[in-house]
């Protein structure tokens, strides 16, 4: 099996033909189909059946697929991180959906501006985010771990050879636009709340309360809800409805303009604000100095 012959089954899977998927990997037909028969024989499995409407993946190959997924996701970090020249330097990092990391990275990007560097930052749901970091696919992962969660995360984490280091503790917060009828309050409670709808991050077929990124509420208290995928999209909600979410309370106001409100919110909770990392490997020098700088930004907001 070869990394090319992985990446022959994605573009068929994708494509739905071979055809299209020779097209698109600037391959012959008949050798993208004889790679495949190879590595069926090879593995002593079937991953492709074909129909008049095209292929598709068998069990077995769907199996076969999520595998080759991974291995061609270590590939491509591997090849990323050392074929590019010497004296660049690279960071990676993922998060959940918070401004101030966001707002850390971009004085990064300043301070670092007469350096070669190859740098990214994702934000994306919490269980990728976990991911990412035990893949070894990023330097670093931002997350932040509700007190009444931190046992079952950390357990959870320590299972997948990643640890967590705290940062900070943060209270937790309503966001709500200037204008929303709360807006003047100088704590909020729940029973305040509940006639207005909830924004939450949705995080798709991981949605147990530990993956949340916002302190979970009790479906029974929260009749109207909200998700979304991206924090522009929050943002614009906040700012043209009487939508709130509930949060760490950190959110740089220059990226807002002052617009969105953050009241604390009461309750008991609280959250941990981290990084991950894996166990095995030893933070890269601009991972150190993020990190310091993330430090230093939310001991500031304390």
């Amino acid at each position: 099996m070869t990394i090319q012959q992985c990446k022959y089954v994605l573009e068929i899977a994708k494509t739905g033909s071979f055809n299209e998927a020779s097209k698109k990997l600037f391959v012959a037909q008949s050798s993208l189909s004889n790679s495949i028969k190879l590595l069926e024989r090879e593995l002593d499995v079937k991953i492709f059946e074909r129909s008049k409407n095209g292929v598709y993946l068998t069990k077995e190959g769907a199996e076969f697929l999520r595998y080759a997924e991974q291995l061609l996701s270590h590939s491509d970090f591997i090849e990323n991180r050392y074929s590019a020249k010497i004296g660049v330097e690279k960071l990676s990092v993922v998060t959940q959906h918070y401004d101030f990391v966001a707002d850390v990275f971009s004085k990064l990007i300043n301070e670092c501006k007469d350096n070669k560097y190859h740098f990214s930052i994702r934000e994306i749901k919490t269980y990728d985010v976990i991911k990412e970091v035990e893949n070894a696919s990023c330097d670093i992962g931002i997350i932040a771990i509700k007190e009444n969660d931190y046992d079952i995360m950390t357990r959870y984490l320590n299972n997948l050879n990643v640890r967590f280091t705290e940062l900070v503790i943060a209270y937790p917060h309503v966001f709500l636009r200037g204008e929303h009828p709360l807006s003047n309050k100088s704590k909020i409670k729940l029973e305040e709340l509940s006639e207005y709808p909830y924004v939450a991050y949705e995080q798709g077929s991981h949605s147990s309360s530990f993956f949340t990124e916002e302190i979970f509420l009790n479906p029974e208290n929260v009749a109207k809800k909200v998700e979304i995928s991206d924090r522009a999209t929050l943002m614009n909600v906040l700012l043209t409805t009487n939508c709130y979410t509930v949060g760490t309370g950190i959110m740089p106001s220059a990226l807002n303009d002052k617009k969105i409100k953050s009241i604390p919110f009461c309750s008991d909770l609280y959250y941990r604000i981290g990084y991950i990392t894996r166990h095995d490997r030893k933070d890269p020098p601009l991972a150190e100095k993020f990190i310091k700088m993330l430090t230093d930004f939310l001991s500031s907001k304390k």
